[in-house]
């Protein structure tokens, strides 16, 4: 579906829209805001105990200065693979990641003097599945990112299966919907559990974007809606499927794409580091130049953290709007090693210096020796590029 119609003077910003396994598409609602959608990360922060724990790199480094010092030691992002060793399967397991994490305490383990308890406050963005029991016996394994090198084992996360806390969500409302037959149907008979649809984001010309988020259509309320007309507000209490809300810094960066891509480069950079992840939620993937020895140039005044090296990169490559084509998790020790381009080229970057200042504590490596600056141009160079820092 190229874009969705609308004959009213009103904005048109999100549809839901069905899609069949063979493509079809129809379009349930048509809405000009949803309110529920952003909500502070803070209230889903938790803390969870890393029992038996044999660190390594950088994460034995934040437990021992946690025990020197008593006070917390900001860690990052984590990733977990959780064994059960009884299991019939041994590749059945379950994968789990936490952002944001810091290591609040750090204590000795009660087997082994090498091993810690250490007690992480973290978001927990990729928990166990719901259905699935906690393993009598397990080994997990701690990882640099979701496929980088390991940070080392332990035994058991305290927290991390059963009844977890889970902050209340707010419902999603539907803020001055048009809907479908479909949705009528639905608003009269109504179905726990609801149907499972896809949420657009629109630009002002009815067109969507890249980014898709599914939503449950468990409708709770219905009523006149307060733009008037012959809209309606809908109240739908089983929200969006993701487990985490936006967080607020999302929003201004829909609004901008609401006008259409980019016309100019570093349209990106007034947002803050979550908002630029979320540009390039939105940017059209460049595989890279086409003719070898092509010269990009790589405006560096912005480069401040690591999405915005990301936004540049890609603006360089493709220009605005634009992302490069690469697999950044190889700095963090993916297999892959990254992705050569199409074609040999240049990248000038000029004013270097702030992204070596400002990513010089953005440890990259296991053993966090190494920054994200450090090892970004190397990897570039392994991958054929020519990088020109000015």
């Amino acid at each position: 579906m190229r874009e969705v119609a609308w004959r009213r003077d009103l904005p048109l910003r999100f549809a839901l829209v069905s899609e069949e396994w063979d493509g079809e598409q129809t379009v349930w609602a048509r809405c000009v805001d949803i309110e529920g959608l952003f909500q502070d990360r803070a209230a889903f922060r938790e803390r969870l105990t890393l029992l038996d724990c044999a660190p390594t790199g950088r994460l034995l480094k934040a437990a021992e200065r946690c025990a020197a010092r008593r006070t917390p030691v900001p860690f990052g992002d984590l990733s977990l693979v959780v064994s059960d060793l009884d299991a019939e399967d041994p590749y059945d397991n379950d994968h789990c990641a936490f952002e944001e994490a810091v290591v609040v305490d750090s204590r000795p383990g009660t087997g082994d003097s090498a091993r810690f308890d250490l007690v992480v406050e973290c978001v927990v963005t990729e928990q166990p599945r719901s259905w699935r029991k906690e393993p009598a016996r397990a080994e997990i394994t701690l990882l640099n990112g979701t496929s980088g090198g390991s940070f080392g084992r332990c035994g058991r996360v305290a927290g991390l299966y059963g009844a977890r806390p889970d902050p209340a969500r707010r419902p999603v409302r539907l803020i001055g919907c048009e809907p479908s037959p479909e949705l009528r149907h639905r608003m009269v008979h109504r179905r726990h559990g609801g149907d499972s649809l896809q949420l657009w984001l629109l630009d002002r010309t009815g067109r969507p974007a890249p980014v898709r988020e599914h939503i449950a259509v468990d409708v709770d309320e219905c009523r006149p809606s307060t733009l008037g007309g012959a809209l309606i507000d809908v109240t739908l209490k089983g929200g969006l499927f993701r487990r985490l809300p936006f967080p607020p810094a999302v929003r201004p960066v829909w609004e901008a794409w609401y006008e259409g891509p980019p016309a100019v480069r570093n349209a990106w950079a007034r947002f803050p580091a979550e908002g630029r992840s979320e540009w390039l939620r939105f940017t059209e993937v460049c595989p890279g130049p086409e003719e070898p020895g092509t010269v990009c140039e790589l405006d560096g005044r912005y480069v401040t953290d690591v999405p915005g090296l990301h936004c540049a990169i890609g603006e360089a490559v493709g220009g605005p709007g634009y992302a490069w084509h690469q697999c950044w998790n190889a700095l963090r020790g993916c297999q892959c090693r990254g992705e050569a381009p199409r074609a040999p080229f240049t990248l000038v970057w000029h004013h270097a210096d702030v992204a070596r200042q400002a990513l010089a504590g953005v440890g990259v490596d296991r053993d966090g020796e190494v920054d994200y600056f450090e090892a970004v141009v190397p990897f570039l160079e392994r991958l054929g590029v020519t990088v020109v820092l000015r």
